[in-house]
């Protein structure tokens, strides 16, 4: 793996899930896959990931989302959940607990893509404000 390849957790138990990310994301990600709750948390402990994947199929999957955006390290990190659920209320509360949007099933490359752009185009966002706070901070006066 190089250094300046992103890093993205797959966290998924349905096999053609996995392949469909492999195939996808393999060129421009270094991928980790993991099938559960408590593995993805030690690797979010120890791992700057530039984006998280999560299947709703895992158990407790919102929860998991809410535990690794508590983690200062994945707070601006994006995380899209995998769902077919359509239901008002499911993707509120998905959206609360700090999803950053969602691929339906059935999975589509193109959705998966423009996903991917969304995510690039959310992190240079971040990384603005973040230049602009950086230099209110240090230049209080100008």
């Amino acid at each position: 793996m190089k250094n300046d390849t992103p890093i993205a957790l797959i966290i998924t138990e349905d096999f053609s899930t996995k392949l469909f990310l492999r195939k996808h994301l393999d060129q421009k990600f270094h991928l980790i896959e993991k099938k559960t709750s408590d593995d993805a948390i030690t690797i979010a402990e120890t791992t700057n990931l530039d984006l998280v994947i999560l299947d709703d199929r895992i158990k407790d999957a919102i929860d998991l989302c809410f535990n690794l955006k508590k983690r200062k390290r994945l707070f601006t990190t994006p995380i899209i959940l995998i769902t077919k659920s359509l239901k008002k209320s499911f993707k509120q509360k998905a959206l609360k607990s700090g999803i950053f949007d969602f691929l339906y099933l059935p999975l589509k490359e193109d959705h998966l893509l423009s996903l991917l752009k969304k995510c690039e185009e959310n992190k240079k966002s971040i990384k603005k404000v973040s230049s602009i706070s950086f230099k209110l901070k240090n230049n209080p006066n100008k």
